[in-house]
């Protein structure tokens, strides 16, 4: 009779993990993506829809498929520590683990290059005013929007009413960033809403996610 090998746990869990670590890094961010795209289905129901507005104050639910891995990352995180006030993604993203927000905003970063994408509808006059104002966001965004770095956002050809009321929250302290708060505090809303129309003109990544 054959006698039967147990392994210790330990050593069946060091077996576990050599297994694990020989999976490459592209492996492994295919599987991120994989489960972040499972984790999707309480973000679908407004940022899947073309165009859906927040009824009160009336704005368009940002574009996120496309977007930079690193910003998603951080605006989850805001978020879930109420730098950034809004019920609904506040209490979406503290059902969450920061490993599943990490799965959830790589799988939209994924989304770059394979999703269409719509210039907005924009004020043609309040975007030609905006394009002289603009300098100083060039250094983070770009001069015509699209970022210089992960970790900030991609604003060519996001909703400009979306632009326009993230720029009110950080020129009034509704959300939190030093960098941010201390740019839109100076702006009166004459000029948050030209900037905002000159951004949503430029083609950019931003698009709307795929079989939502």
């Amino acid at each position: 009779m054959r006698r039967r090998t147990v392994l210790p746990l330990a050593a069946l869990g060091l077996a576990l993990f050599s297994v694990s670590a020989l999976a490459t890094p592209h492996e492994m961010r295919q599987e991120m993506i994989e489960r972040g795209k499972t984790l999707t289905f309480a973000c679908i129901g407004c940022h899947g829809i073309r165009g859906y507005n927040i009824p009160y104050p009336n704005y368009n639910v940002p574009k996120i498929a496309g977007q930079n891995r690193a910003y998603l990352l951080a605006a989850l995180k805001d978020y879930r520590d109420g730098l950034r006030q809004f019920p609904t993604m506040v209490a979406e993203t503290r059902a969450f683990t920061k490993h599943e927000l990490r799965e959830i905003a790589t799988y939209f970063a994924s989304l770059r290059g394979r999703v269409k994408t719509r210039t907005p509808i924009y004020s043609r006059s309040e975007a030609k005013r905006g394009a002289k104002l603009v300098s100083t966001c060039a250094a983070c965004h770009g001069l015509h929007g699209i970022a210089v770095a992960p970790e900030f956002p991609d604003l060519a050809g996001q909703y400009p009413s979306y632009l326009e009321r993230a720029l009110e929250e950080y020129k009034h302290g509704l959300r939190r960033n030093a960098i941010m708060n201390g740019m839109a505090a100076s702006l009166t809303h004459r000029e948050i809403v030209e900037i905002a129309n000159y951004f949503a003109s430029q083609k950019g990544p931003l698009g709307q996610i795929p079989g939502a």
